[in-house]
């Protein structure tokens, strides 16, 4: 039985059997906590990812973290469409902060709106519609 957040990491990259990766990835979302966020961002830019371990580290990330993780999440939003995924699911994600926490999301997005470097303007545009 798996015993920690990088045991659950290593069954949901490696794994072939769906089931006992959603298992994986219930075990991962009932015990991490916010003091696990660097270790999932750190997984999430991982390249052992495709674009459905993505979507499936995107859920805890999106929850723990929110606003303050919309970088990184627009980052993997935009890995997945690269290799030609749709992200029904990391997009219901991102559209949950501006729900839960739309003052933050909004104030996020337009501090990342703001920055020179920031690569995801067509993604940040989008996601304010969300946060009434």
């Amino acid at each position: 039985m798996p015993t920690s957040l990088q045991d659950e990491l290593e069954i949901i990259w490696s794994e072939t059997d769906v089931s006992i990766v959603l298992d994986a990835h219930e075990r991962l979302k009932a015990f991490a906590t916010k003091e696990d966020l660097s270790m999932l961002l750190d997984a999430l830019k991982s390249e052992k990812n495709d674009f459905w371990t993505r979507e499936l580290l995107a859920e805890p990330i999106a929850y723990l973290g929110g606003s303050e993780c919309l970088p990184e999440l627009f980052d993997a939003l935009d890995r997945n469409y690269q290799d030609g995924h749709d992200n029904d699911s990391l997009a219901h994600f991102l559209t949950e902060i501006a729900g839960l926490e739309p003052a933050a999301c909004r104030a996020k997005l337009e501090e990342l709106l703001n920055s020179p470097d920031f690569p995801h303007h067509k993604y940040a545009k989008w996601l304010l519609e969300f946060c009434n």
